[in-house]
């Protein structure tokens, strides 16, 4: 047999495998993929952005994949270690380069970024702000999170619970030109100074020391340690050495109270001071099983993450009236999240919740 022979041989054979042996892809299955493929190019881009990376983001993100799993988004959950400006800016400037279509934010520095959201992001994608807000309403489409100034009022009420013939306290915040610290704070020193307020007015400065707030009450000084939980403690610890009469230590970040209950701890002090937090760090709630801490203000971070997702699902397909008839929302397009004050009277009940979140 010629080498032609062979060759014509063999074409033959691999015909009919083609046409019996092999299978062919079905008629149906490229409908399914082409039909994946077209759902999967419908399916917008949204991100969230935290302002740093401790654990009350996780609970955030939590919300935020269930949110995108039912509202079918393709969800980025971006928490910088590096909580400065300028890193969340990058995040932001990058997902806008790949076509995010809407970004969630809790925005650093809010006041000092205001013009940087106006103009250069506001335009371009769905912007939400949640957990901390714009001073400028119209820079952001809505305010996804807690009413900071009401909770500052529930930590107020935390000091009275603890001290209620007045004492000597501390307020300690990362960052104090963030609009949440602002307004947790004014909402604590209106509580002690007997100011019936549902909304925040009047800003007691921030460098304000040995302030009496009225009804026995003294604020020794407002520590801002940057966003770094070192800085915290030894800002603590400086103070315990300073004012070893100190009465009450009230924390506005989830990273506060730990620190500061390191620095008590360690303190050579007879007395020791309680403290009254912010959110559900494991210390913090450990701390009040022991007594040592008041009681805490959780927000629901879980809540923060879904409905923002929730929200830029609809936006970033181009259904702008979704706000319009977002329940609750208020005239400048604040959707608020409840807070809870959590005591050991109902720390057993909390502790069960976060761990079905976590999935502990």
């Amino acid at each position: 047999m010629n080498k032609r022979s062979v060759l014509t041989i063999a074409i033959i054979f691999g015909l009919a495998l083609l046409s019996t042996g092999c299978p062919q892809p079905k008629t149906t299955d490229k409908v399914e993929k082409k039909d994946k493929d077209a759902k999967a190019a419908d399916r917008p881009k949204v991100a969230f952005v935290s302002n740093n990376a401790y654990q009350f983001w996780t609970f955030a993100q939590k919300g935020a994949e269930k949110a995108a799993g039912e509202f079918d988004v393709e969800l980025e959950f971006k928490k910088p270690q590096d909580g400065s400006v300028e890193v969340q800016q990058e995040i932001i400037n990058t997902l806008i380069n790949r076509g995010f279509k809407g970004i969630a934010v809790s925005p650093n520095e809010p006041k000092n970024t205001l013009s940087y959201y106006k103009t250069k992001v506001h335009s371009q994608v769905a912007l939400v702000m949640t957990d901390n807000d714009l001073p400028d309403a119209s820079a952001r489409r809505c305010y996804i999170g807690t009413h900071n100034y009401r909770a500052g009022r529930g930590a107020g009420e935390l000091v009275k619970k603890a001290y209620p013939k007045g004492g000597k306290i501390a307020i300690f915040v990362g960052l104090i030109d963030s609009t949440n610290a602002v307004e947790r704070r004014q909402g604590v020193l209106d509580v002690l100074s007997g100011k019936d307020l549902k909304d925040m007015d009047k800003i007691t400065a921030t460098d304000a020391a040995n302030f009496d707030l009225g009804n026995g009450y003294t604020l020794l000084a407002t520590k801002v340690d940057g966003s770094d939980v070192k800085n915290c403690q030894a800002q603590a610890e400086d103070l315990l050495v300073k004012h070893p009469d100190v009465d009450c230590m009230i924390g506005l970040w989830e990273y506060n109270p730990p620190a500061m209950l390191r620095a008590v701890k360690g303190s050579a002090n007879k007395s020791k001071p309680l403290i009254v937090a912010f959110d559900e760090n494991p210390d913090t709630l450990k701390g009040i099983r022991n007594g040592e801490v008041v009681g805490t203000i959780v927000q629901d971070p879980y809540q923060f993450g879904y409905q923002s997702i929730k929200v830029l699902s609809s936006l970033a397909r181009g259904k702008d009236d979704v706000l319009k008839t977002w329940p609750g929302i208020t005239s400048n397009g604040s959707i608020f999240v409840e807070h809870q004050t959590i005591t050991k009277d109902n720390i057993d009940a909390f502790e069960k919740k976060v761990k079905e979140i976590l999935g502990n």
